[in-house]
This record gives C-alpha cells, structure tokens and sequence, in this order.
C-alpha cells in the first residue's frame, strides 16, 4: 500500500497495519452477523409501523475484533480501547448494495478507507456475506486518547456524492477536500430526515453484535457512524 496513504490514515485517526489474519472464524459464531427469516418478519412489522410510503428496511451488523496483548476476542463498537490495540470491523447487511466507509476527523475532512485504488474500487457487496474494515491488515490505536469515528454508507444504488469523493480522494492519498461537501451533504440529509421522521433509526446490542437498522423510502441511504472510544 502506498506510504503516503498510509500516513495520511495516521494522521488522521489510526494507523493502519498490514498483517496476515491471526483470528480464526470458527472461535467466533458467524451466524451471529447473519440476517435470519425471524429478521426479515421483524423487519417488515417494523417497515408496516413507520407509515413511511414505500418503505425499505436496511440493516448492519457489526462486531469488532480486537487484537490485545496477543489475545484475539470479539467486542462491540462501543468497548473502550487503549494504546497499541488492534481491531478489524467485521459486518454484514441484510441487503446487496453499495458500501462507503470514511474516517471523519474533529476538522470536518474525511478519509477514505473504502473503496480505495489500495485495497479495490468495486464497491458492490452482497447480503449476508461477511466484509471488513479495513479491507486488509486492521487499525492499531495509537498513544493519542481520544474518539475516533468511521462513517459507513450504504445504498441499492451509488451515491453520487460519495463517488465524487472517492474520486477525489484516490487522487488525494485518500483525504477528501478539508470542506468535504459531498460527504457531508448525504450525512446531513440523513439526520435532517431523522428529525422529520421520513426516516426511522434504530439500534441494539447483542452481546458482541451491533445490529443497526433504518426504515426509508425505497432507495435511502442508511448513513451510520461508529465512534471508538480510545483512554
């Protein structure tokens, strides 16, 4: 991966690691991330109770795995971390669209991890088929406490504005413009539109599953922000 990304990713947030997996799938329940007929029944009463026209449910799964001391486990989003941890986030989605994930820092730029020319520009995934964040290697927590927040985007379709930005960072070493318009403007709608109930968020915690879900007309964006925490 080129250095130069890579230290922009740094700067940014966290640094990222190349290394050769040492988790293995089966100490963890990977049925654990996947939507099941009891998910979709619940996802259609919850659609029926919006009173959204046309509605759509779409909805992410996410665990973290954590990497400390040399001991592998798997944690939710929300786990406080510390100096020299390393994580991978794992997800699902109970839909085939397009994904998005940025890193959001405190001066309102993004960079992005997902799709880059480094880690592959084809950003179509399929339901209920395992990814990751970053793609390869994972995150280590550097020695500066604070928050860090990643930023995923999902659609049936591309998003414009995010291609724009995707476009933009690949020839940036990742970073968006400092403004970020294009990314804030999808982010912005989302939670404009939360506030107007046209679209409903939900979110629960299942052990060490994450499970967020929105209900929008047919073709939203689910917008959905992970803050780790770093003491």
């Amino acid at each position: 991966m080129n250095k130069h990304y890579l230290s922009i990713l740094a700067a940014a947030f966290l640094v990222l690691v190349i290394a050769a997996p040492s988790f293995s799938a089966s100490k963890r329940k990977t049925r654990d991330l996947v939507f099941e007929e009891e998910d979709t029944k619940a996802a259609a009463e919850m659609a029926k109770d919006s009173k959204i026209e046309n509605p759509e449910v779409i909805s992410v799964r996410t665990t973290l795995e954590l990497t400390r001391d040399s001991q592998v486990s798997t944690v939710l989003p929300t786990h406080e971390f510390k100096s020299g941890d390393r994580v991978k986030l794992r997800y699902t989605t109970n839909a085939d669209g397009y994904v998005y994930w940025l890193a959001k820092m405190s001066s309102g730029a993004y960079a992005v991890l997902f799709p880059t020319p480094q880690t592959g520009m084809d950003n179509f995934i399929n339901k209920n088929v395992e990814h990751t964040v970053p793609v390869k290697g994972s995150f280590r927590f550097d020695d500066k406490p604070g928050t860090e927040t990643l930023l995923m985007v999902f659609a049936p379709n591309k998003v414009p504005e995010l291609e724009q930005a995707v476009a933009e960072a690949a020839g940036q070493k990742g970073k968006v413009d400092e403004k970020a318009t294009q990314v804030a403007s999808v982010e912005d709608k989302n939670t404009s539109k939360r506030k107007t109930r046209d679209l409903v968020f939900e979110e629960e915690d299942d052990e060490t599953v994450n499970t967020k879900s929105q209900v929008a007309p047919t073709g939203e964006p689910f917008v959905a922000s992970y803050e780790l925490i770093h003491k």
